[in-house]
């Protein structure tokens, strides 16, 4: 277990950022569900894959913390992955060649971290409504109930208690009347599959643990042969159920931290599986589970006899490969940062590789199987066109609320700075020019006309300057202040304006007013220190250039 433990610790790390090859499932044989295969095919990748695919088994395809995020934030180049309208192309495909794909959930299935800020509730009731009619297009198997859905507002609560799904909970079912304690579904290829959840609401975790207890045993005398726990409690909290309650095969892990890394193993806690996608629907976690001749008993890695394994490193590799060579000559500080982890990441699917290959045509081990990968479905990959249309809808329907709903900007209170717009500081400081020219912050409007978000306050405050500020902008006054201008960092101006030789701007910002906007969500590689120093040069915290005497 110690080497397992090891292992994962060192793939967290690895995972930055590396692309699945469309080649995944473009080779993929389709095949009816009827005309199953020997369970021992004569060898090749198809092969391997037909003979896991013909044992009894259930494809989990798990995603944690999704929170109605209909498209993760772009903002950096790590961040420009997944998205619901990504996950509904990989579906289709998957279930192309397996008819045991069960869609999966855990942590907050609609609500945010944080309660509706002021202005956007409008917006946030329209993004969940769309996403729920999104996840019933997806198919979703099962979600756990999550406290936080209960409790962070109505409308999460109205979607929840109108689920098509199954909506799991173990202990208290927060008033929802058609919650269930388990179910238990067989799959195409006939395994049964027993799912309950568990949920931080409980009262302690023994109470958890006991009611967790309860549902187990009882799937297990229904007859399941894979009882799956959707949890709340996040991974250490996970780990404890696992050791506590005996009989779970495998437990997807909700309430994760913010992080871009995808596991590209599972956390194992003695005969459990713990498995976590990452926030927002960014990564994909995805798991067969088959029994070859036997019930119970630990769960064997063999993610080499998944379909088309050699040519899905193949593609990862190149990828990586790429983005190599790319961030050798990168100028951004926050992609730089990304180099060792993608370095890391090339050395692991090397060896990963060389033992897909090392295969050859041997049958499928005995025992229980565990399939296990990381699925990355960046943005410049295809998408499915009718959920794709979905989004754009929203996006269009966010404009026009934007647009009627738009508040007068903020006054300044009585005494204090507004802010004037960077033209007016342009006036007077003109050796900063240089620097704003080549300044991303100076772009940051530019990334929001690109993808249509221009009236989409989740993206906007961070794409302007002074947004919801006492004296600052509006959607109603954005021209003047598009981009993160000099008053985005130093604050107002007005008052400098007027009286120059007056100190009243923050001459060197501190972190906190960077966090603002550089989040662990939004900024998962930002380096204070690292930004800083790039932020210090002529003209901008350093003295400028003397311009050269002519000759």
């Amino acid at each position: 277990m110690r080497a397992n433990e090891a292992r994962r610790r060192a793939t967290v790390l690895l995972a930055a950022l590396a692309s699945v090859s469309l080649l995944a499932f473009n080779c993929c044989a389709r095949r009816s569900p009827q005309a199953r295969p020997p369970a021992s095919p004569p060898g090749g990748d198809a092969a391997r894959a037909d003979g896991l695919y013909a044992l009894p088994h259930v494809t989990l395809v798990a995603l944690t913390d999704w929170q109605a995020v209909l498209a993760p934030c772009g903002c950096t180049i790590d961040l420009q992955r997944g998205g619901i309208e990504r996950i509904s192309w990989y579906l289709n495909k998957l279930r192309a060649s397996d008819d045991s794909v069960h869609l999966v959930h855990a942590g907050p299935l609609f609500a945010g971290d944080h309660a509706a800020a002021a202005g956007r509730a409008a917006q946030d009731t329209l993004r969940q409504q769309t996403f729920a009619q999104g996840l019933a297009r997806l198919q979703l198997t099962a979600a756990a109930l999550a406290s936080a859905d209960l409790t962070n507002g109505e409308t999460a609560r109205g979607l929840i208690a109108k689920a098509p799904w199954p909506v799991l909970a173990s202990g208290d079912k927060g008033g929802i009347a058609r919650a269930q304690s388990r179910v238990l579904i067989t799959t195409a290829s006939g395994a049964k599959v027993g799912y309950t959840a568990a949920d931080s609401g409980a009262k302690s975790a023994a109470d958890s643990h006991a009611a967790v207890r309860a549902q187990v045993e009882a799937l297990r005398a229904d007859g399941a042969d894979i009882v799956v726990v959707l949890s709340n409690l996040g991974l250490r909290g996970s780990r404890r159920l696992a050791r506590a309650v005996a009989g779970i095969d495998a437990i997807v892990v909700g309430g994760v931290p913010d992080r871009i890394e995808p596991d590209l193993d599972p956390v194992r806690e003695g005969r459990t599986l713990l498995v976590q996608a990452t926030r927002h629907g960014a990564w994909v976690a995805t798991v067969t589970l088959a029994r070859n001749g036997e019930r119970t008993g630990r769960w064997h890695d063999v993610p080499e006899w998944l379909p088309d394994a050699v040519a899905v490193l193949d593609g990862r590799i190149a990828a990586a490969d790429s983005e190599i060579e790319r961030l050798r000559t990168a100028h951004g500080v926050s992609t730089r940062l990304a180099l060792s982890f993608y370095r890391r990441q090339l050395e692991d699917l090397r060896a990963r590789r060389a033992r897909a290959l090392a295969i050859g045509d041997r049958s499928l081990p005995r025992g229980s199987l565990a399939a296990y990968r990381a699925v990355d479905l960046p943005w410049s990959n295809t998408v499915d066109t009718a959920m794709a249309e979905l989004v754009a809808r929203y996006d269009a329907q966010v404009a026009k609320l934007a647009e009627t709903h738009a508040a007068p900007p903020l006054p300044a209170r009585p005494g204090e700075a507004a802010y004037v717009g960077g033209a007016a500081c342009m006036g007077c400081h003109s050796e900063t020019r240089g620097f704003v020219a080549e300044d991303p912050h100076y772009r940051a409007w530019k990334t929001l006309e690109v993808v249509g978000k221009t009236r989409d306050l989740d993206c906007v405050p961070c794409h302007v300057t002074g947004f919801g500020k006492p004296g600052g902008s509006a959607i109603s006054n954005l021209t003047a202040f598009v981009d993160v201008q000099c008053e985005a960092c130093h604050g107002p101006g007005s008052t400098h304006v007027g009286s120059p030789q007056t100190a009243h701007l923050t001459a060197r910002p501190g972190k906190p007013v960077c966090r603002t906007c550089h989040t662990a969500e939004h900024a998962p590689r930002f380096d204070f220190a690292a930004q800083v120093r790039a932020l210090r040069v002529p003209g901008h915290g350093l003295r400028a250039k003397a311009a050269e005497a002519p000759p």
